[in-house]
Protein backbone atom coordinates (compact mmCIF):
# COMPACT_ATOMS: atom_id res chain seq x y z
CA UNK A 1 0.00 0.00 0.00
CA UNK A 2 3.03 1.95 0.95
CA UNK A 3 4.34 1.63 -2.23
CA UNK A 4 1.68 2.59 -4.08
CA UNK A 5 1.11 6.08 -2.66
CA UNK A 6 4.90 6.80 -3.37
CA UNK A 7 4.52 6.19 -6.55
CA UNK A 8 1.49 7.93 -7.19
CA UNK A 9 2.70 10.80 -5.53
CA UNK A 10 6.17 10.77 -7.50
CA UNK A 11 4.00 10.72 -10.70
CA UNK A 12 1.76 13.53 -9.64
CA UNK A 13 4.60 15.63 -9.07
CA UNK A 14 6.17 14.86 -12.31
CA UNK A 15 2.59 15.50 -13.90
CA UNK A 16 2.90 19.03 -11.90
CA UNK A 17 6.46 19.68 -13.03
CA UNK A 18 5.93 19.02 -16.52
CA UNK A 19 2.16 21.19 -16.78
CA UNK A 20 4.34 23.51 -14.96
CA UNK A 21 7.05 23.60 -17.65
CA UNK A 22 4.55 24.18 -20.63
CA UNK A 23 2.67 26.75 -18.75
CA UNK A 24 6.00 28.90 -18.96
CA UNK A 25 5.92 28.72 -15.10
CA UNK A 26 9.66 26.91 -14.76
CA UNK A 27 12.67 29.14 -16.30
CA UNK A 28 14.32 27.57 -18.85
CA UNK A 29 17.32 27.47 -21.43
CA UNK A 30 14.44 28.41 -23.97
CA UNK A 31 12.87 31.52 -22.77
CA UNK A 32 11.29 34.45 -25.02
CA UNK A 33 14.04 37.09 -25.89
CA UNK A 34 13.75 39.91 -24.27
CA UNK A 35 13.41 43.26 -26.10
CA UNK A 36 13.53 46.98 -25.05
CA UNK A 37 11.18 49.31 -24.79
CA UNK A 38 9.57 50.90 -27.72
CA UNK A 39 10.06 47.46 -29.50
CA UNK A 40 7.26 46.40 -32.17
CA UNK A 41 6.23 42.94 -32.48
CA UNK A 42 3.80 42.16 -35.46
CA UNK A 43 2.85 38.33 -35.55
CA UNK A 44 0.85 36.56 -38.38
CA UNK A 45 -0.85 33.74 -37.24
CA UNK A 46 -2.74 32.91 -39.92
CA UNK A 47 -1.66 31.31 -43.57
CA UNK A 48 -1.72 33.94 -45.93
CA UNK A 49 0.74 36.73 -46.32
CA UNK A 50 -0.98 40.28 -45.07
CA UNK A 51 0.07 43.51 -45.87
CA UNK A 52 0.42 45.83 -42.66
CA UNK A 53 0.92 49.06 -42.15
CA UNK A 54 2.02 50.96 -38.65
CA UNK A 55 2.21 54.39 -37.69
CA UNK A 56 2.67 56.46 -34.63
CA UNK A 57 -0.61 58.72 -34.37
CA UNK A 58 1.01 61.90 -33.50
CA UNK A 59 4.21 63.20 -36.07
CA UNK A 60 6.30 63.75 -32.55
CA UNK A 61 6.86 60.03 -32.28
CA UNK A 62 8.32 59.24 -36.18
CA UNK A 63 7.94 55.98 -36.71
CA UNK A 64 6.46 53.48 -39.58
CA UNK A 65 6.36 50.25 -40.70
CA UNK A 66 5.20 48.97 -44.19
CA UNK A 67 5.75 45.21 -45.12
CA UNK A 68 3.82 41.98 -46.25
CA UNK A 69 3.62 39.75 -42.99
CA UNK A 70 4.20 35.74 -44.28
CA UNK A 71 1.80 33.27 -42.52
CA UNK A 72 2.99 31.91 -39.46
CA UNK A 73 6.04 34.77 -39.64
CA UNK A 74 6.74 37.37 -36.92
CA UNK A 75 8.60 40.58 -37.32
CA UNK A 76 10.63 42.12 -34.64
CA UNK A 77 11.42 45.95 -34.79
CA UNK A 78 13.74 46.41 -31.77
CA UNK A 79 13.46 50.32 -30.13
CA UNK A 80 10.61 50.89 -33.14
CA UNK A 81 9.73 54.65 -31.22
CA UNK A 82 11.63 56.14 -28.44
CA UNK A 83 9.41 59.02 -26.10
CA UNK A 84 10.50 59.81 -22.40
CA UNK A 85 9.90 58.26 -19.68
CA UNK A 86 5.52 58.76 -18.87
CA UNK A 87 4.85 59.75 -22.42
CA UNK A 88 2.00 57.64 -23.90
CA UNK A 89 2.80 56.41 -27.58
CA UNK A 90 -0.76 56.14 -29.48
CA UNK A 91 0.17 53.46 -32.47
CA UNK A 92 -1.70 52.84 -35.61
CA UNK A 93 -2.41 50.17 -37.52
CA UNK A 94 -4.00 49.00 -40.59
CA UNK A 95 -4.09 45.34 -41.59
CA UNK A 96 -4.11 45.21 -45.88
CA UNK A 97 -5.58 47.96 -48.59
CA UNK A 98 -8.41 49.18 -46.46
CA UNK A 99 -10.26 49.61 -43.86
CA UNK A 100 -10.10 51.20 -39.94
CA UNK A 101 -6.76 51.42 -38.12
CA UNK A 102 -6.65 49.83 -35.34
CA UNK A 103 -5.60 52.07 -32.14
CA UNK A 104 -3.06 51.53 -28.97
CA UNK A 105 -1.81 52.50 -26.50
CA UNK A 106 1.53 51.88 -24.69
CA UNK A 107 4.28 53.10 -22.24
CA UNK A 108 7.45 52.48 -24.81
CA UNK A 109 10.07 54.22 -21.74
CA UNK A 110 7.91 53.05 -18.80
CA UNK A 111 6.60 55.50 -16.10
CA UNK A 112 6.89 55.73 -12.42
CA UNK A 113 4.84 52.90 -11.47
CA UNK A 114 5.48 50.73 -14.87
CA UNK A 115 8.29 49.02 -16.97
CA UNK A 116 9.42 50.03 -20.42
CA UNK A 117 6.91 48.27 -22.36
CA UNK A 118 6.76 46.40 -25.59
CA UNK A 119 4.14 46.76 -28.36
CA UNK A 120 2.73 43.26 -29.79
CA UNK A 121 -0.17 43.30 -32.53
CA UNK A 122 -1.31 39.92 -33.64
CA UNK A 123 -3.69 39.11 -36.45
CA UNK A 124 -4.99 35.74 -38.41
CA UNK A 125 -5.91 37.76 -41.49
CA UNK A 126 -6.40 41.09 -42.88
CA UNK A 127 -10.10 41.65 -41.10
CA UNK A 128 -9.70 43.65 -37.90
CA UNK A 129 -11.20 41.60 -36.24
CA UNK A 130 -8.95 38.66 -36.18
CA UNK A 131 -6.03 41.37 -34.62
CA UNK A 132 -5.17 42.31 -31.05
CA UNK A 133 -2.97 44.74 -29.46
CA UNK A 134 -0.96 44.45 -26.19
CA UNK A 135 1.69 45.07 -24.35
CA UNK A 136 4.25 43.46 -22.30
CA UNK A 137 7.48 44.54 -20.54
CA UNK A 138 10.22 45.57 -22.04
CA UNK A 139 13.65 45.89 -20.73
Amino acid sequence: MQRRQLLRGAGGCLAAVSLAGCAGALSSGDRDPEYPGGTLIVTNTGDDAVPVAVRTKLDTYDASLDTAVAGGETIVRREFVSAREGDIVTLEALLGETGERLRFQFLPEGSDDNPPEVAELTFENAVEASASWGATGGT
